[in-house]
């Protein structure tokens, strides 16, 4: 049971209590901190009778440990998984180190964090623009708090519901607003080809074997002429380099389903080749490195010192981008015929539905071409 007795060392009260590990445990209650003897009193016997409670229903919480800051527990538990992809860690490391860690919640204790806390923390979170971030950026930052409360709940550091997971916080997660694409033809892929050629004939290929494989910007970057066979015509895709982050060492790729190897058409395949007689030297192993011949170009440098500069020399549309050509493949495979589920094995997405989903416009007429398909088959026996 818990005890309330004034403290002999200061002008105070003392609750005492033994946790259920059979330790002694005491907690000191201020008369000046407090208001008064009376207020401190009051105070030290409500805690007492919350510390019996807990201990009764077997949801005691050490009223010490759970006073940590969110900050000093992720650091003392870390926030990733060992056997999580290297992909995964990198994204949770930089949604903290970039939306939590420099913000007053980090410094919060973790035992006195609410889902109201956690939504006023997203209501707050601004670009430098002062625009809102999108639908995926905020579920990004509650899945971190989701992740160390958690282990907190886990820990028995706190109790109770996990903050991140209630109704309060959901209900500030932004719509998910549908990615209008841009989507270029066969003869824009063609003249942006071209104009690189011109000005950078070592990354020129790389317009159109992003738009007619639909490789991911790190995927490409990551590639390595190992990853081609010439003889097969196939592109081995199992490795990435992140675009959000400088990094010495390639990654797994996104998903286990990106994980796979694509068909490569005969004409991309001849531009590769011939981009290999004229630009590899034996010395580094990627297909496109950066000046240095030690690491592939970054996402940035290609955008803005390759890309960019071709854009406006064409006076094409500047908010292409690198994930445009990613786009670009689907839609050219839907113009050749292609199915979602070929599409969609060849994206490496994680399921048909993603692809369906994040192209849904590009498929409207399935449905048309399925009647159309039936009645030809019904025609047959009429």
């Amino acid at each position: 049971m818990a005890s309330v007795g004034r403290n002999p060392d200061s002008a105070g009260w003392r609750v005492r209590w033994t946790n259920p590990q059979g330790q002694r445990k005491h907690k000191s209650f201020n008369d000046t901190k407090l208001g008064g003897r009376a207020n401190a009193k009051l105070q030290a016997e409500q805690f007492a009778i919350t510390i019996e409670a807990d201990i009764v229903r077997g949801e005691y919480i050490s009223p010490h440990r759970n006073k940590i800051s969110l900050a000093d527990f992720k650091y003392e538990v870390g926030l990733v998984k060992l056997n999580q992809k290297e992909t995964t860690k990198n994204t949770l490391e930089t949604i903290w180190e970039t939306y939590i860690a420099p913000y007053p919640i980090a410094n919060k204790q973790i035992g006195s964090i609410k889902g109201t806390h956690i939504s006023q923390h997203i209501k707050s979170l601004r670009k430098s623009s002062g625009e809102e971030y999108s639908h995926s950026t905020i579920v990004k930052v509650i899945e971190v708090f989701r992740v160390l409360l958690e282990k907190a709940i886990e820990d028995e550091v706190i109790k109770g519901k996990n903050p991140a997971t209630t109704r309060v916080v959901k209900d500030w997660i932004p719509k998910k607003e549908k990615t209008k694409h841009i989507y270029l033809d066969k003869f824009q892929v063609n003249a942006i080809y071209k104009q690189v050629e011109k000005t950078h004939p070592q990354y020129a290929i790389a317009i159109p074997l992003l738009a007619w494989t639909g490789l991911r910007s790190g995927e490409f970057r990551a590639l390595e002429w190992t990853d081609i066979d010439f003889n097969k015509g196939t592109i081995s895709v199992n490795k990435s380099f992140t675009d959000n982050a400088s990094s010495e060492k390639a990654l797994d790729p996104k998903t286990d389903s990106s994980n796979r190897t694509i068909q490569i058409d005969s004409i991309t395949l001849n531009k590769l080749r011939e981009h290999k007689e004229k630009f590899y030297q034996g010395i580094c192993p990627y297909v496109f490195p950066n000046r240095s011949c030690n690491l592939p170009i970054t996402g940035r440098n290609f955008k803005h010192r390759v890309l960019k500069p071709a854009l406006e020399e064409l006076e094409m549309d500047m908010d292409i981008n690198l994930h445009t050509f990613r786009h670009t493949s689907v839609f050219l495979a839907r113009q050749s015929g292609a199915d979602v589920l070929s599409i969609s094995k060849r994206l490496g997405h994680a399921s048909i539905s993603i692809t369906a989903d994040t192209y849904s416009a590009l498929f409207e007429e399935t449905d048309l071409e399925l009647v159309q398909g039936l009645e030809k088959l019904q025609q047959e026996v009429v």
